[in-house]
């Protein structure tokens, strides 16, 4: 083992994690748009053993909340209200042009390709 001190930290655990958080220090009394706080925030990833995240997706799907939402509950966090209940999808040229083949959609939007796959989530969930 070596005998060599630990660095000193100066700044609160805060500072230390988040640097920015410094330099906004200054500016406490400005209002921060939305994309100016995330900036902000640290996000870190998790990976638990496949069987315990099926049990944490079946049971933020019974509370109503997401994934993150149902672990910051666990270690005593707090949970923003959901405002806009939503499922977010990304996709490609390749899948935009799939989509519309699909619907046979001549001039798709993502608007239009959008509403068609809101109606066939609809429809393969109601059992019609």
């Amino acid at each position: 083992m070596s005998n060599t001190p630990l660095p000193r930290h100066t700044g609160s655990l805060r500072q230390r994690l988040m640097p920015s958080a410094r330099r906004r220090s200054v500016d406490a009394g400005k209002r921060l748009r939305p994309e100016q706080a995330a900036l902000g925030k640290v996000q870190l990833h998790f990976e638990f053993q496949q069987d315990l995240m099926k049990r944490i997706r079946l049971a933020a799907a019974e509370q109503n909340l997401s994934y993150s939402d149902y672990v910051r509950k666990i270690v005593g966090l707090s949970c923003p209200k959901i405002q806009r209940p939503r499922i977010s999808l990304s996709f490609g040229a390749s899948d935009l042009e799939a989509l519309a083949e699909r619907y046979g959609i001549s001039e798709a939007t993502p608007q239009r390709l959008k509403q068609r796959v809101m109606d066939e989530v609809n429809h393969h969930l109601s059992g019609d």
